[in-house]
Order: C-alpha cells, then structure tokens, then sequence
C-alpha cells in the first residue's frame, strides 16, 4: 500500500469522465454518468480504522482560526493522536489527499473529486467521507492539531498556506463543510447501529453522498470561506441526503430505543430508575415532577423526587384513556391503603390527537378520585418507546376493556404482566405475608445446653473433690455455652441480612407468588368465594362456614322461580327439623331489593360495589386459575377435571350477561360444597324430598342425600349457559364443555359494552 501511495502521490493518475463538467451549475448533469465513473472507483478491501476519532480533531481543527490553536488544546489530543500511530498508512493517505485537493482544486474540480475517490478506493464508503473532512482540515489551516499525525507536516503545511487567502473565517461561516459534516456524522451513526440492515435507498445513495461531499470539498479549497461564493446546486444535493440519512437514522434511534426499554422490562437493568429513565422523559434522579399525588387533604400536590421510588414496591395501573369505571377506583383506593406496594396511574390513549382539552378535564377529573399517585403530563412525559411497548406487548387486543396493572421488581424487570387477578383473589395482606423466615431462638437456649453439659458429666457431685473440680467445670462450661450464644446470635443476624436483602429485591407480586399461593388451594370450598381475610359479602355468611351450618347460595332472574325454591327449602327444613341459610348472590338488582324489602332471605351482596366486587374476584378468580394451571402444565383441555376450576366455571356460566338461566343454586355443609347446579334441576331435587328422604341415616347426610337424587335426574332439560373468556387470555380452549350438562358448547364473538354492572 505504501508503494501504492507514492505512485500516486508522484504522478497523479485521473480518470477521464465521460463528461467533462466545468461548472455543475451552469450546464445540465447527467447523474448516471457520474454515478459510473464513482462506482468505477470503489474497490474496497475490508480495511477499517478509528473514524471518529480522525473526524473529532478535523472538526477541532476546523473551529479554530488559522494560527489560534492554543499549546493547551494541541496536548489534549496527544491520547488521540496515539492512537492513530497503529495505521501507518493513514497519516499518508491525508497528506496525499490534502496535497491533491488542494492542487487539483484550480483545476477541473469535477475530475479531481472523482480521482480523489480514485485514490481513496480501498476504503469503504463511509470512510472516504471521513478522510477527505480529514484532508480538508489541513487545508483550512490547523496545522498544529494535524502536525504529529503527518509527522513531517511542517513542510506541507508551509507549501499549503500560499492557497489561503489573507482574511480567514472560521468554518462555521461555511454552511457546505459544516453540512458535510453533520451528513457525514450521521452516515457513520447509521453504519455504527448493531444489527442494522440498512435499506436500498441508503445503500444506493452512499456512492453520490462521497461524490457530492468531496465535489464540496474541493470547491471550498478552491474558494476559502473568505470569499462568499454560491454552489447552490451542490448545497442542494447536500441538503436532499441529509433528508434521506437523518430520517433513516432518526427510525433506526427509535429502534433501538425500543428495544432498549424492551430488554430492561423483560431483563432487567442495573435498577428500577434506569428502567424508569427509559419510560419517560426524567431529567436525573432528583427530579420531582414525574409522579404527583394528592395530599392528605387534597389541598396541594404531593411531590418526590425520583430517587424516593428506588427501594419502594411499585406496580403500574395501565389504562386505556380515562374511562375507568368507579368500582375500579373504589377497589384500587382499598388496595392503596391496605398493601405497600405503591400503584402509579398512566393513561394511554390511541395517538396523540386523542389528547384533547376534553381528554385533559376528564384525566383531572379522575386524578381527584384516586388516592394513589400518577404519571404527571402523560403526553409529555411519556417516551415513544414506552407507549409503543404498551400497545404492542401489554394491551395487545384489549384497548378500550378494563386496566392491567404491571408488576416490576427492584430491576425494573416485569414480573407480572397483569397482577390484578391476584389482587383480586388475595387480600394485599395475604400476599404480602413472608413466606421464609427464622424460627425464634428460645431464650433460655444457653440454660439448655448448660444444663445438658453439665448431665454429662458423670460423679461430680458424689466425687470428694467436687468443692475443687467443680468451680473449674462450671467456669469452662458457662464460656462455652456464652461462646455458643454469641455464635447463635451472630447466625440468625447474618441469617436475617440474608433474606432482608433477598426479599428487598424482589416482589410479591410476581407470577412464582401466584403460583404459590394457587398451591395452598387444594379443594373447591366455599372459603375461596368467602375467604376469612375478607369481610365484604358480610360476616353472617362466614359465621355459618365456621358453624358447619347447611348454607343455600343462590342467583338468577327469574323472582317466581326464586320465591318457590325459598318456599320448598323452608318446608323441608321443617320436616328434618334444621335450619338452612339462604342467601342470594346474583346480579339482578331489582331481585336484590325484593328480597331485602320482603326479608325473604339473606341477601349478602348490600349494594352495586358489592355485587361487582363479587363477581369480577371470580372472573379473575377463574382466570389466574388458567394461568395457574398452564404454569404447573397441567393445560385447559375440554374435559379438564380441576375442581377449582369446574365450580368458577359453573358459577361464572350461570351468571354470564349473555345466560338465559332462571335461576341456579349451590349448597354446601360449612366450607364444603356438595352440589351446584341449575334451577330447574335444584328445585326438582327439593319437590321430590319424599321420593329420596329415606336415604337420610346414619351414613348419608342429607346433604349427601340430595345430590345422589339430583345427579340422578336429566340432564337434557336446562336452559342455555354461556362462558365468557377474555380474547386477550393466551391459550383459549378450541373446544369447551357445558359445566351443566357436559355437551360440547357452541363458539361466539361478542361484543358488550356495560355500561351498570347490576342486571336491571
């Protein structure tokens, strides 16, 4: 290459163009012809250097006027100039190359660019642009920052400055080289982009971008920036690639941006604020205007900086817009005092065009509803990245239905991407509960192992020199037991650090916390619909769990149906002589005031919240149940036998919006669930007490009783029941079972909207 060098620094070989062109502007250009004669000079042999940092000192260079380069700023380039003594070829590239515009400039400009190409053939495209800024540099004058580079550049740099004219500006005033420059920058940005594959339009593009960035350059060394001369079409070709480049590396930035942000969601970062940095615009850590709250008294904001969430538990309240339903608040607010973890609301909405001043008053509307903070200026603080991850990874299919809540763990990581079936099922309490602890030492232990050690020792007390001995024993004894006390009280401290810091990392509101807590749930028992942590479908109702009493649940919408199975369950509970507890848990709000009004029954579910708390706890009941089963691969298969699972299912059929049922019933003896099943059916069991009554003895119930005579009756009378799975839920069953009759159930889509959660 050396070789290669000083042939063409001793005698300059240029390509003849098929065209000569004196002056691009002022004759018509035949892009096609230069675009041969370009590509005929490329012959690149996979060399590579340290492009940025040649193009970091030429751009020093060139913002600094000709002979103000201070002593101070030349030694701070020393580190980078060192590095450049690897590539022993380059220094003489650019001396060749400044040698060469710089002479070839008073000539035919439009050969000389294509020659200087022609010399620069061995490299790619992307540096050619590099060396030729490179080469310029020298010409505009800084000498200094460029002399060790070029080693013997005294001599060049006194050959050049005759080509410089008297008067001397900086580089800014030259608008072509400092758009060469950003255009250049970007082409290297781009080709810098991991995994990038760039488009035909910018590969295609990169021969005319050399071509036109050094057509620029030798007009420049031409016609210092002293005198204003116009090349208003090169500028324009100029202009035209930086629109192309900067549009492609401005997509290839939200690329990469994107999967950034989607890396540390699902992997994590090195803590919950980069994660956190990379969702939304945060100047630094000590920032107080992300998230707001109301105060106490709702008088002003509360504000934290940024630096306050690092160590909190924090899971994020996704909603699409700001329609969230009022029982949603209700709930939400509950969970906010009861739990540790701290929600944070962030509305998303279709596009930015959604974001009205109607939009807004709606946002401020609900933000003095809820207890818990919020994203402050969604629209504005929100990253593209973030809201593209939560279309696209998160809602999926669901815009417009109800929120998901996000769980995040101290990495930043998502370790749930929907925790609101499990805040619905447990009580924050309850899920919160460690699960690893230390069992507590007892504090008489050192008197323990005395008193064991001192068993051990046979005769003392017969021994005559037992006044001697015995002191001396008593003495050794007390120190090791106090050494052994001291080591005990030194583990369990270690021991504790241990899981402090374990569980100061992690969540528990996690999938593996689901899991677990799915584990302790063995049977389908009246205690998941009513467990003991919570008291909202009324005490009295758990009170008869714990009594072991004969409870009647019941639900559906026709009241004649209803006021008959009452009816029949008093009178034959007058026969055996035992109280049943009746209480109606459906949906039907006018049926609910009935029953209060005539105190036909108990009625547990008081008021709306009631009611859609019950029934969405089962919905999500039933679907952190699939979940459940799919982690422990026991799949949701059509004939799946899950206990669980079949009684949320008959339940949830027979209270679907979309169910012509009149009326269902479960009994159950305490916590235990005997039968369920359809009214029809229910109360054909109850009429015909007398045929089956003789069953009742000693060994069989009358709970038992019951459901061997109404498993015994057909199945083919009943009406329709319907289950409704969510389209979002990841795996839906092809084929799905009647949980009332076992029939193979028809497919629907459907569409609701509800608008009142109580059944009119």
């Amino acid at each position: 290459m050396a070789a290669q060098t000083s042939v063409l620094v001793s005698q300059r070989r240029i390509s003849q163009p098929t065209m000569m062109l004196t002056s691009l502007s002022s004759q018509p250009v035949d892009e096609s012809i230069i675009r041969e004669q370009v590509l005929s000079t490329h012959n690149y042999d996979g060399k590579e250097f340290n492009t940025n940092a040649i193009l970091n000192m030429a751009e020093k260079a060139l913002s600094l006027e000709m002979g103000t380069a201070q002593k101070a700023m030349v030694e701070e380039l020393n580190d980078e100039l060192e590095e450049l003594d690897s590539y022993k070829q380059l220094p003489l590239h650019i001396k060749q190359l400044s040698f060469e515009i710089a002479s070839g400039a008073i000539a035919n400009r439009h050969s000389t660019t294509i020659h200087v190409l022609s010399i620069l053939s061995p490299y790619s495209w992307e540096d050619k642009l590099v060396l030729m800024i490179a080469a310029f540099s020298i010409i505009h004058g800084e000498f200094i920052l460029f002399s060790r580079l070029l080693q013997k550049g005294k001599g060049l740099a006194w050959k050049l400055a005759h080509l410089k004219q008297s008067s001397h500006c900086p580089i800014e005033d030259c608008c072509i080289i400092s758009s060469a420059i950003e255009l250049t920058k970007c082409v290297l940005q781009l080709k810098q982009c991991l995994s990038y594959s760039p488009p035909q339009s910018v590969i295609s593009a990169l021969p005319m971008v050399a071509y036109w960035i050094g057509r620029n350059i030798v007009n420049c060394a031409a016609y210092p920036c002293g005198t204003r001369f116009k090349v208003q079409n090169e500028h324009r070709e100029i202009t035209t690639f930086m629109a192309i480049f900067s549009a492609e590396l401005a997509k290839k930035k939200e690329e990469e941006s994107y999967e950034a942000l989607r890396n540390a969601l699902y992997h994590g970062s090195s803590n919950k604020l980069e994660v956190f940095k990379l969702m939304f615009n945060v100047k630094n850590d000590d920032d107080e205007t992300i998230f707001l709250n109301r105060s106490f008294r709702a008088i002003r904001h509360w504000k934290q900086s940024l630096r306050n969430w690092k160590h909190a538990l924090v899971m994020l309240l996704i909603t699409s817009g700001v329609g969230v339903p009022k029982e949603w608040i209700h709930f939400l607010n509950c969970f906010h005092y009861s739990s540790r973890a701290y929600i944070i609301w962030i509305p998303i909405t279709q596009d930015d065009a959604s974001w009205s001043t109607e939009y807004e008053q709606q946002c401020h509307q609900l933000r003095n509803k809820i207890d818990f903070p919020w994203l402050n200026d969604p629209q504005k603080m929100m990253r593209p990245q973030f809201t593209k991850f939560v279309k696209e990874e998160l809602f999926k299919m669901r815009w417009g239905e109800e929120p998901i809540i996000v769980s995040l763990d101290q990495r930043g990581r998502i370790v749930h991407s929907n925790v609101i079936h499990m805040m619905l099922t447990w009580d924050a309490y309850y899920i919160e509960k460690d699960i690893i602890g230390i069992n507590v030492v007892p504090d008489n232990i050192s008197l323990i192992i005395q008193n064991e050690l001192k068993q051990g020792i046979y005769g003392i007390e017969a021994s005559s020199e037992s006044r001697h001995v015995g002191p001396k024993i008593d003495s050794i004894t007390r120190d090791l037991v106090h050494n052994i006390d001291s080591q005990i009280n030194a583990w369990k401290k270690n021991v504790e650090g241990i899981i402090e810091e374990v569980t100061a990392q992690s969540t528990p509101y996690d999938r593996e916390k689901e899991k677990l807590l799915w584990q302790q749930q063995t049977a389908w028992t009246l205690h998941l619909l009513a467990p003991d942590y919570y008291s909202r479908i009324g005490k009295p109702k758990n009170d008869w769990i714990r009594e072991e009493k004969y409870i009647f649940l019941y639900g559906g919408n026709n009241i004649k149906w209803i006021r008959e199975f009452l009816s029949k369950s008093r009178e034959v509970a007058s026969k055996i002589q035992m109280n049943f507890e009746l209480a109606y848990i459906g949906k039907n709000k006018m049926i609910r005031g009935i029953i209060n009004k005539e105190r036909m029954s108990h009625c547990p579910l008081r008021d709306s919240y009631g009611v859609w708390w019950f029934w969405t706890r089962l919905r999500s009941m039933f679907l952190s149940r699939i979940q459940y089963l799919e982690m422990t691969n026991h799949l949701v298969k059509e004939n799946n036998n899950d206990e669980i699972l079949q009684g949320l299912k008959k339940l949830l059929s027979y209270e679907s919006m979309n169910a012509t049922t009149e009326g269902w019933a479960l009994l159950s003896k305490g916590s235990e669930v005997v039968v369920c099943g359809h009214g029809s059916k229910m109360l054909q069991a109850m009429n015909d007490y007398e045929i089956w009554k003789e069953n009742i003895d000693a060994t069989k119930s009358f709970g038992q009783a019951f459901k061997d005579h109404h498993e015994m009756l057909s199945k083919d009378k009943h009406s329709c029941c319907t289950l409704e799975y969510p389209i979002t839920l990841s795996k839906i069953p092809e084929n799905e079972r009647c949980p009332e009759c076992s029939r193979r159930m028809q497919k629907f889509l459907t569409f609701t909207c509800c608008h009142d959660h109580d059944v009119v």
